[in-house]
C-alpha cells in the first residue's frame, strides 16, 4: 500500500504516458500547480470538473490548550484549504476497490 506520492512520481508518470522529456514534464506539472494556487488565492474557490472543488477559508484566532504543558495559548488567525470531491470522483473511489 502506497502512502506518499511525490512530485518525482508524478513527473515520471507524465514522462512515461505522454513521452515528453522529464524536464518538460516537470515544467508542465509546476505550471499546473501554479495555475491552481494562483486561482485559489485570487478567487477563494477553484472547481476542477470531475475532480472536486477547493475552497480557501479564513479561520479566526481562538483559544487553545496544550495538554502536555498544560498551557493556554491563542491559536493565530490563518487560511485553510478545504476540498470537496465531485460526484464523479466519489463514484470512482467507491467503485474501484
Amino acid at each position: 500500500m502506497r502512502i506518499n506520492l511525490t512530485k518525482k512520481d508524478i513527473v515520471n508518470s507524465i514522462y512515461m504516458q505522454i513521452g515528453f522529456s522529464k524536464k518538460v514534464s516537470e515544467n508542465l506539472f509546476d505550471d499546473i500547480l501554479d495555475v491552481i494556487m494562483e486561482n485559489l488565492i485570487k478567487y477563494k474557490k477553484l472547481k476542477i470538473s470531475n475532480f472536486g472543488t477547493f475552497i480557501l477559508k479564513n479561520k479566526k484566532s481562538r483559544p487553545g490548550y496544550n495538554f502536555k504543558t498544560k498551557q493556554k495559548k491563542i491559536i493565530s488567525e490563518r487560511s485553510v484549504i478545504l476540498f470537496k470531491p465531485s460526484k464523479e470522483f466519489k463514484y470512482y473511489i467507491n467503485n474501484n476497490d
